[in-house]
This record gives C-alpha cells, structure tokens and sequence, in this order.
C-alpha cells in the first residue's frame, strides 16, 4: 500500500510541475524581458517594443536574442543599405511578406549572419516606423537595448 502511494504522490508531482512549466511557457513568463538580462553590460538607451502592437516582429527579436544574436543595437545608419543587402541575399522574397531582420541593418551587430523571417508587412512596417521614432534623437555609435514589453 504504502509503494502504491508513493508513486501517486510522485505522479501528481510530475502533473503539477509538467504543469507549471506550460502555464509559464504560454503566459510568456519563462522568457520574458523582465527576467532576461543583456548579454552585454554596454548600452546607452533602452527601448522596449511593445509587443501588444507588433506580435510578430517582438517574437522574431525574442526567438532571434535566444539563438544568441545580439539584444543590443549599435546604431550606423550609413552602413544599413550594405547590411541589409547581405542579410536578405540568401532570403528571397516572398508574395505577401516583408521579411524582418534582427539585428536590423541599422545596427552594426545586423548584416551578414542575421536572423531573417517572413512576417506580415503591418506587422513589419509598424514595428519599423515605431523603432525609428524612438531612434530619431540618437547620433550614431549609440548603443541600445532592446527588450520586449
């Protein structure tokens, strides 16, 4: 009797913990911004994209920063033409998708190498436009972090 009880017991720990690890996982909170640190101390300014508003490109960045390209973004607007081009020659376009880069090919950290998905062009261009507006007052050589709200 009391084996059979200690395997119902252990069961129902596998249960709730098996549990637990899919509640956190669906509400996000394993991986959230608030929990995740910078892999890099140096930054200047910190940004935080709202996820709310542009689901996509937030879990690109999200998906991109686990696989271990940078959170942080050097900005270098001059070279972002040259970046861009190496990052999406292998990525053909695709009817009905913009295809997002992280880092993007304002960041020195972008380019060659870079995390490339297919994503919804509101999605993109929103999340761009957003990006940009929060950048516009930073010269150059500012570095930023960014996390996900």
């Amino acid at each position: 009797m009391n084996i059979t009880m200690d395997i119902i017991k252990t069961i129902l720990l596998v249960i709730v913990v098996i549990a637990a690890a899919a509640v956190g996982l669906i509400k996000g909170d394993f991986f959230s911004a608030d929990q995740k640190t910078s892999q890099t101390n140096e930054y200047d300014e910190t940004i935080a994209l709202p996820s709310d508003r542009y689901p996509e490109t937030a879990k690109h960045i999200e998906d991109a920063i686990i696989e271990g390209h940078s959170d942080v973004c050097t900005i270098d607007r001059d070279g972002a033409e040259e970046r861009r081009e190496q990052s999406l020659k292998d990525v053909p376009p695709k009817t009905g998708y913009d295809r997002d880069e992280w880092p993007m090919a304002m960041c020195k950290e972008g380019g060659e190498g870079a995390s490339v998905e297919y994503i919804s062009p509101a999605d993109n261009r929103g999340a761009g436009s957003w990006v940009g507006h929060q950048l516009t007052d930073y010269p150059d050589g500012t570095k930023v972090l960014f996390t996900i709200q």
